[in-house]
């Protein structure tokens, strides 16, 4: 294969090069080629990956995670017919451990359609002996939103959601909002993400930058759902917020009873989805008080062996009746939704949608995409929500998401 002599170059400027410098050189290569890019830091871990989908297309898929290709996967809040989640196929990864770098074994076959192969290899290669720029280029959606979550309306869709709440229309909702702010002109994309790495440990940060699409950068701590090696199977409830110094004991934390209730309809909205598929062998482990930052929250981890109930496409059928989970939608489902869509005055686009690495050795691991923002060639967009109950105290809900918007906030600053 002619590009392995193109692969010899490239890892001969990685041995001596700095995994920033490396990375930069990625997204520059991936803007000017209109590939799509993924990067990623697990939680707990310190190990980032990076991957590069070489077929210059939007690749829309569904997330049928026992049938897709090793990869990236970024799905909105939204998705009709559940077809609208996008992939980005490992082709070329590059990991900051040991500066390892693979290309994808069926790399010929599934780029067959561009027959430029070899041309962007050689180019890729071309491209790590050039200079490194000083910032960071990345994909930019065409069209920015205007910013019109006012505090005026929020609070207005809080009252709102508690009227209906009162009604028994549902029994919780998560309104949300977003907020736009200006970059500094030293912002860089890279700087920015490891700042946040250092920032939250246990959260998965990550960017992805989508031809068309745009950027989107977060630090989640919300886990949707997760299968690992030994083929378990995970999923946890988070909810309840506040505010917590980064010395405080989480054993000392005290929670109200609001956050108790909203925490424990998370909870048993899990158990439902278990009760609608007959799976009735499962552990669960919480709640305790889990840390997110300078925030805590009520978290309950729920862990299936898939061997041991027979059931090796679990993950794909619980992913379908989770999203969105009630942690970022409400419930019951359908009435929290309709609600939204009639009360937000904005698209969330992939806000509260998931996104993670699929099948990447041999793991899964997705994530609720929250603690995120859009970014833009000057500005950034921030989305954060709320969970309202009967008892909800409307200036706190909107306090609730100012905690919320700080995460991406302190990244920015």
């Amino acid at each position: 294969m002619e590009h392995l002599k193109e692969w010899e170059v490239i890892k001969q400027h990685l041995i001596n090069g700095k995994s920033h410098k490396t990375i930069v050189k990625f997204f520059d290569f991936a803007l000017h080629n209109s590939l799509s890019i993924a990067l990623w830091r697990q939680p707990r871990q310190l190990e980032k990956h990076l991957i590069l989908d070489l077929t210059g297309e939007v690749n829309y898929v569904k997330a049928d995670l026992e049938e897709l290709n090793d990869g990236f996967i970024l799905s909105p809040f939204s998705n009709k017919n559940g077809v609208q989640s996008i992939f980005i196929n490992n082709h070329f990864y590059y990991s900051t451990r040991n500066k390892h770098l693979a290309i994808a074994p069926y790399l010929d076959s599934s780029v067959h359609g561009r027959p430029d192969l070899e041309k962007l290899l050689a180019s890729l290669g071309e491209s790590f002996m050039q200079p490194v720029l000083p910032k960071t280029p990345y994909h930019v959606n065409p069209s920015s939103p205007s910013d019109s979550s006012s505090k005026a309306h929020y609070i207005d869709t809080v009252n709102s959601a508690i009227e209906a709440i009162n009604q028994g229309v549902f029994t919780k909702v998560v309104p949300a909002r977003m907020e736009k702010i200006t970059l500094d002109d030293s912002f860089d994309l890279v700087a920015a993400f490891e700042k946040a790495c250092q920032l939250y440990p246990n959260a998965l940060v990550s960017v992805v930058s989508v031809p068309g699409i745009g950027t989107w950068m977060g630090a989640t701590p919300e886990e949707l759902i997760s299968f690992n090696k030994a083929k378990q199977f995970s999923t946890v409830s988070l909810a309840g917020t506040q505010k917590i110094d980064d010395d405080t004991d989480l054993m000392e934390v005290a929670w109200r009873q609001k956050e108790i209730e909203e925490q424990a309809m998370v909870s048993r909205y899990i158990i439902d989805c278990f009760k609608k598929i007959r799976l009735r062998e499962y552990q669960e482990y919480g709640p305790r008080t889990a840390r997110a930052g300078k925030l805590a929250h009520l978290k309950t981890d729920f862990v299936v062996d898939t061997i041991a109930t027979n059931f090796p496409q679990l993950a794909t059928v619980m992913l379908g009746l989770l999203h969105p989970t009630s942690a970022v939608c409400g419930m019951p489902k359908a009435p929290a939704t309709q609600f939204l869509l009639a009360h937000e005055n904005f698209d969330r686009s992939f806000f509260s949608g998931f996104l993670g690495p699929v099948n990447m050795f041999e793991e899964t691991h997705l994530f609720v995409n929250i603690r995120c923002m859009q970014l833009f060639g000057k500005e950034a967009i921030l989305y954060a929500g709320a969970g309202v109950t009967a008892i909800s105290d409307v200036e706190k809900e909107w306090e609730e998401t100012n905690l919320k918007c700080q995460t991406m906030r302190k990244v920015l600053h």
